[in-house]
Order: C-alpha cells, then sequence, then structure tokens
C-alpha cells in the first residue's frame, strides 16, 4: 500500500505568489489535502498541499519530525543546500547532536528557533525550572564529550587522575595517533592506555589491538586491562599458538613478548595478522637503534609493525637517556612524516611537541589540585667491612688484575674479549655479595676442571645481556681454558678466602641486624632488591633463618609468569612480609600496595637502575612516603667508586632543587634520576681494569659534568613535549555525573531517596511503570547507584554510574531532547562574592575533523556575553556553573542591549576557532547549543 507523507507542522513554505508562511495545521482527509499557513500580519490560509513549496534556504535552523513509527528524531541542525531530485525536493541538512550530514525530503524538516534569537528575545520556553534544564542539558553534553574524548565515564575499576585524561584526550583526538608517551615512572601510563583504547573503540577504531612488552609484564597487562577496563586480551604462546595465518587474523587483543615478537618466525605471524588498529610498545627504550646507527632486532621488530596500524604508541619513562642518536630513532620510529626535522632536532626542537607527551611527578596533582608526589626519603646504612673479608677482596683484585693482563695480551682477539668480559662480571658479582662470587668462582673451577676445547666460545649480545640476572651461572662464556698459568690454584686460594668471610659477613649481619629485624618488628613489609639471583638466595634463606616465621616471597628474571605473579599477589595482600627481588624480576611491577620501604642490599653498576627500583614503590597509588635504605661497603674499589657517584650525584640534585621550596624533594629525587641516567657508570668500570680510584674518580667527576650538560640538553628538547592545553570540554569527574543523575532523576519521575559514601552514591526510586526496564536493576525498585569505582567492584548491589549504564544513558539522551526537555534558553539568579555584572554564558559545540573527514574532537565553548563584547568563560568558572542546581527567575522584556549581546557571539567564536585551528585539523561545524543569562548577586558577608 503506497502511504503519503504530508509536511510537517511548522515546515517553511513558498506559495505560488511567492509569498512565505509556516505550517500551522494539517487536513490530510480533505479533498483536495489542505495546510493551513500562518502569513505575515498573523493572517492564516487554508491551501491545498500541492500549491506548496519548500522555502529553506542555508543557514536555516530546522528540527526533524519524522512521522511516527519511521525511526527517532535526529534533532536540530543547519541547512546547508537544498537540490530537486527524482520528483522530490530535498534538503541538506547538518545535524548539531551527531555532525553528520544528510539529504532529507522537506517535509519532514521543521522551522526551528535558533538559540541566538532565544538569547535576543529572552525566551526561556514553558518549563519553570528552564534553569536548571540549561544546566542538565548542557551537562549532558560535556559529560558525553569528555568521554568521548578521554573514556574517563566507562566501566572502569579506576578513578583517573587529570594527567591522565588528558594524555588519552590528546592521543584521541590528534590527526596522527601516533605519539612517544613519556610519563615519569610510577604515573600510570598502563591506565593511559586503557582509557585510550575505551575512547578510541566509541569512535569504532579500536577492535584490534597488539601489546608488545618485556615477557615479565605480559600478564600484568593482561590482569589490568581485564580488571580495570573490562578488556579481554590472549598472551600469545601462553593463550593460544597459532598454527595457521588465519588464526591470528580473527584473535582482537593480543599481547605478546617484546624478545619472542623479534624472533623471524613469530614476527612472521604479526606481520601476517593484517592490519591492527593499535599497537603499543611498552618500556620502548629498548627498541632504540645504537648511537652507530645499527638497527637491534628490537628496533626492527618496531619499524617493521609501525606501518600496519593507525595508532602506534611507544611507552617509556626514559626517551632520551643522553644517547641523542637513540632518542631521534625513536622519534623516527613513531613519525617517519617527520624525518627532515628530527634529523635537524637542534635546530626544530619544537617538532618534539608533536611526537612526545611527558608528565613529570613534580608538577601532576589529583582531582582536587593537590600535588601527589612529594619525594622520597634515602637512608644509608654503611658496613665496616671485616678483616676476612679485606683479606679476600686483596685476593681477588690480584686474581682480576691476572685476568685482564691475560685479556690484554691473548693473541686472538675474541678470546680476549671473552676472558676481559668474564673478570668485569666477577667484580659485578663481587660489589654484590659474598654469596654471589663464591658461587661463580666455584662454577669458573668446575669448568677449568671439565674443560672441553671444542665448547663454544660465545659473549652474549647486549639484548641478550639487558636484565640477566643470572650471571653467577653464566654457560659457555670464557671456556677457552685457563685464563693464565695455573689459574685454577688461584681460584682455588681466593675461594677459601671468601669461604672464610663468608662466615663472618658484615655486609649480612648489618642487614639482618639493624635493618630487616627493627621494620619486622615495628609491623612494616620490606622491599629487598638485589641484581643477581645468587644474592637473592642468599638472603632469602638468611631472612627466614634469622626471622622464623616471616613469609619471604621472591621474584627473579627466571621464573615462570604464573609463579612471580603469584609471589607478587602474596606481598601485596601483605600474606608475605618480605620481597627479595632482582632487577629483571621486579621491571614494571606494582608493589606499592602494602609497602612503601625499600633496601638496596647491592648498588648496581648501572645507577639509573636505582631509580627504576624506587618507582616500583614510589607510584600512583603509595598512600605511605617511601623510605629508601642504601647497604653501602667500601669492601673493593666498584662499590667504592659507584658510592663516590652516588654521594656527587646527590650533592648536586640537593644543591639544585634546594630553591624549589615545599617541593624541593621531589624535584631532587627527579633530578637525581636524570643524572644517573646519563651516567654510564658501568663503561666507567669496566674501562677501570687496573682498579685505580685516581683515574677512576677523574672519569666520574667528567661524566658527572656531561650529565650536566645533557641533562640541561634534554630539557631544551623535552620542554618542548606536548601538554594539554584543556578548555571546557575537559576535567569533568565523578562529582559532574552524581550531579547530573540528582538532577535528571526527578525531571524524569524518580525519587531520590538518600545520598551515601560520601556523596559518590544515590539511591533512587523507581517509577512502578519502569520496573524491569532497564536489566541492570533487574525487577527492583528501589536501586543504588554509585560514582565509586572501588566500592562497586566490591558491591555487587551497587550499580557504577557510568555510560555502560542503560538508565544513565537514557537520562542523558532525555536532557539532549531539544523539543521535550528544552534548556535552550534559560535566566538565574547568581551568586558572586564581588561587583560582576550580568552576563550571558553562550554554549558553543564544536567538531573538529581531520583529512578524509573523520571526527577527531568535540569540545564545548563557553562564551561570557556583556554589553561591551563577548569573551571565553574560564574552563573552572564553567565547570563549577555546571556543578550545581540553578534557581530560574523570570525573564524580563528583551532591550537592544540583548540583542547586541546576542549577535557578539559569532564573530568571538569564529575567532577562538580560527586559532585553534591547523592544516590537518579543521572546524567541521560549529552550533550555539544554549544561553544563560546570569543575574549577579553580591554575597552579604556576615
Amino acid at each position: 500500500m503506497h502511504r503519503l507523507l504530508f509536511p510537517s507542522k511548522g515546515a517553511l513554505v513558498k506559495l505560488k505568489d511567492g509569498a512565505r508562511g509556516v505550517i500551522h495545521d494539517l487536513r490530510p482527509k480533505a479533498e483536495p489535502n489542505e495546510a493551513q499557513i500562518a502569513m505575515a500580519g498573523n493572517r492564516r490560509v487554508w491551501l491545498a498541499l500541492s500549491d506548496l513549496k519548500p522555502a529553506y534556504a542555508p543557514g536555516q535552523q530546522v528540527q526533524h519530525k519524522p512521522p511516527r513509527g519511521r525511526g527517532a528524531s535526529l534533532g536540530t541542525g543547519v541547512v546547508l543546500a537544498t537540490r530537486p531530485l527524482g520528483g522530490f525536493e530535498q534538503v541538506l541538512v547538518q545535524f548539531a547532536e551527531t555532525g553528520e550530514t544528510r539529504w532529507l525530503d522537506w517535509r519532514v524538516l521543521a522551522q526551528a528557533m535558533p538559540v541566538e534569537l532565544r538569547i535576543a528575545k529572552r525566551q526561556t520556553g514553558q518549563h519553570l525550572d528552564h534553569a536548571e534544564r540549561f544546566r542538565l542539558r548542557i551537562l549532558s553534553k560535556a559529560l558525553q564529550i569528555w568521554n568521548s574524548n578521554t573514556g574517563a565515564f566507562g566501566r572502569l575499576d579506576i578513578d583517573p587522575l587529570p594527567h591522565q585524561l588528558d594524555v588519552a584526550r590528546k592521543v584521541v583526538t590528534s590527526p596522527q595517533a601516533r605519539w612517544l608517551i613519556a610519563d615519569d615512572v610510577g604515573l600510570g601510563k598502563t591506565i593511559e592506555v586503557g582509557l585510550i583504547l575505551h575512547a578510541l573503540s566509541q569512535r569504532n577504531r579500536c577492535r584490534r589491538v597488539l601489546i608488545v612488552c618485556p615477557s615479565s609484564l605480559t600478564k600484568q597487562w593482561k590482569d589490568e586491562m581485564r580488571a580495570k577496563f573490562g578488556r579481554a586480551f590472549e598472551i600469545y604462546q601462553r593463550d593460544f599458538r597459532p598454527e595457521y595465518a588465519d588464526e591470528m587474523r580473527l584473535r582482537e587483543n593480543v599481547i605478546i613478548s617484546l624478545d619472542l615478537a623479534k624472533r623471524d618466525e613469530h614476527l612472521a605471524r604479526l606481520i601476517e595478522a593484517g592490519f591492527w588498529d593499535v599497537i603499543v610498545f611498552d618500556e620502548a627504550h629498548r627498541l632504540g637503534r645504537s648511537e652507530t646507527g645499527e638497527q637491534t632486532e628490537r628496533y626492527a621488530l618496531a619499524h617493521k609493525l609501525r606501518d600496519r596500524t593507525h595508532s602506534l604508541l611507544l611507552l617509556t619513562a626514559t626517551p632520551h637517556q643522553g644517547k641523542t642518536r637513540r632518542f631521534a630513532a625513536l622519534l623516527e620510529l613513531v613519525r617517519p612524516d617527520l624525518l627532515p626535522e628530527i634529523r635537524t632536532l637542534e635546530m626544530n626542537p619544537e617538532v618534539v611537541g608533536d611526537i612526545i607527551i611527558r608528565n613529570r611527578k613534580t608538577r601532576v596533582t589529583d582531582a582536587e589540585g593537590t600535588l601527589i608526589f612529594r619525594g622520597h626519603d634515602t637512608l644509608r646504612h654503611m658496613v665496616i667491612p671485616s678483616p676476612e673479608m679485606r683479606t679476600a677482596d686483596k685476593a681477588l683484585r690480584r686474581y682480576l688484575s691476572e685476568g685482564y693482563r691475560a685479556s690484554a695480551d691473548a693473541q686472538d682477539r675474541m678470546i680476549g674479549r671473552a676472558i676481559g668480559f668474564v673478570m668485569t662480571t666477577y667484580r659485578k658479582l663481587a660489589s654484590s655479595s659474598v654469596a654471589a662470587i663464591e658461587r661463580a668462582l666455584e662454577r669458573r673451577l668446575e669448568r677449568l676442571r671439565d674443560f672441553d676445547a671444542a665448547s663454544a666460545l660465545a659473549i652474549p649480545s647486549d639484548d641478550q645481556l639487558e636484565g640477566d640476572d643470572n650471571l653467577a651461572e653464566a654457560g659457555p662464556i670464557g671456556e677457552v681454558g685457563a685464563f693464565f698459568a695455573d689459574e685454577a690454584s688461584e681460584v682455588q686460594a681466593v675461594l677459601k678466602l671468601i669461604r672464610v668471610a663468608r662466615q663472618s659477613d658484615a655486609k649480612l649481619q648489618t642487614f639482618l641486624n639493624d635493618v630487616v629485624s627493627p621494620l619486622l618488628t615495628q609491623g612494616q613489609n620490606l622491599l629487598v632488591f638485589t641484581e643477581y639471583r645468587a644474592t637473592q638466595s642468599y638472603l632469602a634463606e638468611a631472612i627466614a633463618n634469622a626471622c622464623p616465621g616471616v613469609q619471604v616471597a621472591a621474584i627473579n628474571g627466571s621464573m615462570p609468569l604464573d609463579e612471580k605473579m603469584r609471589n607478587v599477589r602474596a606481598f601485596n595482600r601483605r600474606e608475605a612480609q618480605v620481597m627479595v627481588s632482582t632487577e629483571a624480576g621486579g621491571e614494571g611491577l606494582n608493589l606499592q600496595d602494602a609497602c612503601h620501604i625499600m633496601v638496596n642490599y647491592d648498588l648496581p653498576w648501572n645507577p639509573a637502575r636505582l631509580v627504576q627500583r624506587i618507582g616500583r614503590l614510589y607510584r600512583y597509588g603509595q598512600t605511605r612516603r617511601v623510605q629508601v635504605i642504601n647497604l653501602q661497603s667500601d669492601d673493593g674499589f666498584d662499590n667504592s667508586a659507584i658510592i663516590l657517584l652516588l654521594d656527587r650525584v646527590s650533592t648536586i640534585a640537593q644543591d639544585m632543587a634546594s630553591v624549589a621550596g615545599e617541593m624541593k624533594d621531589a624535584l631532587a629525587a627527579e633530578v637525581l634520576g636524570e643524572l644517573m641516567s646519563y651516567i654510564d657508570m658501568e663503561s666507567i668500570l669496566e674501562r677501570a681494569t687496573s682498579m685505580k680510584m685516581d683515574q677512576t674518580e677523574e672519569e666520574i667527576a667528567e661524566a658527572i659534568r656531561e650529565a650536566q650538560k645533557a641533562r640541561a640538553a634534554e630539557d631544551d628538547i623535552l620542554q618542548f613535549a606536548s601538554a594539554q592545553q584543556t578548555r571546557v570540554s575537559g576535567g569533568f569527574d565523578f562529582r559532574h555525573i552524581v550531579s547530573f543523575v540528582k538532577g535528571m532523576a526527578p525531571i524524569a519521575g524518580y525519587n531520590v531517596r538518600a545520598e551515601m559514601h560520601g556523596g559518590k552514591t544515590l539511591e533512587l526510586e523507581l517509577a512502578e511503570e519502569d520496573i524491569g526496564r532497564w536489566p541492570e536493576f533487574g525487577r527492583r525498585s528501589i536501586v543504588r547507584l554509585t560514582a565509586d569505582h572501588t566500592r562497586a567492584t566490591s558491591d555487587p548491589s551497587l550499580i557504577p554510574m557510568d555510560f555502560e549504564a542503560g538508565f544513565v544513558r537514557d537520562l542523558s539522551e532525555l536532557a539532549n531532547d531539544r523539543l521535550l526537555f528544552d534548556g535552550l534558553y534559560a535566566e538565574a539568579e547568581t551568586r558572586t562574592d564581588n561587583d560582576e555584572e550580568d552576563d550571558v554564558v553562550a554554549v558553543h559545540q564544536i567538531r573538529w575533523q581531520g583529512l578524509s573527514g573523520e571526527l577527531l574532537e568535540e569540545e564545548l565553548i563557553a562564551l561570557s556575553g556583556k554589553k561591551d563584547g563577548a569573551a571565553e568563560l574560564a574552563h573552572d568558572e564553567f565547570a563549577e556553573l555546571l556543578l550545581r542546581r540553578l534557581d530560574s527567575v523570570p525573564a524580563s522584556m528583551a532591550s537592544d542591549e540583548d540583542r547586541l549581546i546576542a549577535k557578539a557571539f559569532a564573530p568571538t567564536v569564529e575567532s577562538i576557532v580560527t586559532r585553534s585551528a591547523e592544516a590537518d585539523r579543521m572546524p567541521s561545524s560549529v552550533f550555539l547549543a544554549a544561553g544563560l543569562k546570569r543575574r549577579r548577586r553580591r554575597t552579604l558577608s556576615e
């Protein structure tokens, strides 16, 4: 059956004589079909529909009014063009709510009064609570936009910090979703990635995600993505083992370890898997090329994958490390299109702002603006070596000197390098503990006795050595027979002295008696760090023997992932009081839940690792001031050199931070970490084969001077790293969504029975006809919604108050209904502490698009209009305006001043948009969403 389509009431039409009018009424059953037209001068006439033509022109505002049962209204929009096509008169409309543009039959459109006109006429609409409806209408838009840009109001198990939301917004709304995120250790880069993925998912840009990270972090990434963001990932070669390429193409959320991914057979699988929407590289400083420009296997991996994704994220707290070429290589990975600028970085440092996002611990705050990180305390326990230890150290140094001479004299260069490598390894182990060097020399003696000349000679690559915590058990390295004459006898003699020294290990006794025992007695949990597994076993056994009943957990690089995570959970739940971790075992892990005290049993040759260690506790979520205890012993040349370095750098850091007032501790920690990252102490010690302090002290002094220059140079470059410029579309938090639901509930017919949990939870009574309407409520009539993520997780009776809840989405849809809800113009009385004059707040909704027309960002810009013109309203004031109920006042008669104010908004917002536009980021639509006349009344002082 052919169904007739009649024009909408309110449609703008043109008569045969050229006169224009608006359809006021219809007589669809008349012969012929007729419409009553409202003409100028309050004249109304009935005319046949066949005598009417559409009168829409570009720039006019219209309302979409489809016939009943023919779909939902698209809302209000602006006419862009008209055309005849196939016997129909069509109108091209760009809609304010969605930004989309459609050709529609003119008969489903009606004339709409522009907000500008309502402001000029001071026309508030039919509802007595028009001011509150204005607030809720704009608050709904603000929350929707903020959620779209940051993912902040999704089904999350976190309360994101402002800097995390800023990072998410920057990535999601940028034309190039390719960034190096260089936040300090412990600022929540994992959370930032989760927010980014959530926001991209809302834009249908995040179906397939690949996360590449160190093996030790694969399970943590999987757990955090699921627990905090409800996103299920699978670990490659653990949760699934694909045999065919098409199996990988079916996987949507995959985590793979960095060193597995770089292998040819697994890299081929990743390439065959097709295109990924997002690829994330964690610990991305491991990807850089060498200073000679040579590609590492890891860099080659990233280079091959970068073109197989729209969005590439590199995460690292240490992007520069004083190595300019490696730094530039990372920048090239992220933005190869900026290669000319990157290669002339010194002349174009501002390009960093298009590549790097960086937040510092000294600057991040919570939602209330309170600084979170205020530094940590470092305490020193000096150990006086026993006479037996000094004797053993002298013997060991003689042995090492013999080995270094053999290395220098070796005719075969490869053999010479291998011998030198072994001697340096022994020095590192001796710096750690007497147990570590004892085990290594025992292994050396075994090899000398069982030497097989056919054994392979190999020195590990840098990739293999990085994070190796088992040097005491080193395999084929050094299997070249005796390094020098009578080496076996020399090793036996040294071993004998070391075993004697072990019986009176002053360092271990200081550790147990002065550190571990007193702190455990106080009920404290301890995180103990060491570089090597041999020392780890030594300490774990000693603690267990000295402190009966104390549970000791351990994690290291060779431990199966399940076992490692079990031990981490036990420590975080206080089931284990002590955690002994190696560098490789603790990398990237969160250990701050139940501990704020860290003990460095040994000082690594690479002092930058101390910063990484501290980052396990000194991170977001830590509720107590972190205490770092360093055991320092000048029981040998290497430890003495490291102590010298730490003392000098600490003094410099304290001096540089002395001007920072209450933040001096936090700044000192920041400066200390930066300087350490630039000093290659390991190379200094490796060169010190003569183990003479005079020469090494000079090298340390020079290294510190160079580090200070490098830090200054890095600051010069990274000062251009991107910082989000948040306008009115940012900075909304749980208070706003609670205020929205609380304000909308009575309008929608629901009773707010109670507020709980510091205002984060609302108890509502539903209308009888709505019981069972929303699946999350079941058949309950009394429901509780909460913006407290922690409570929602632990209490199943609480429904999360977010945009995943159908109830909240329906309230938002109601608030956005222009015809039913209104809220387009309102007048309210507001209080002020000074003599501010009345103004009109005009809120504009702006959409930005990329070069292919894709949506990049939506935002709200609020302007304050007064008789002398319009200016942008500060975000804090705008956010505060939307937070509390507005009380309506009757509108007064419009004046010429009102009309002038209404006209001032368009050129002002045009100027703001023009300043913000870029070549690859341009406005696609600008709409005036609503206006509010604020009648300012001064608050009377008591």
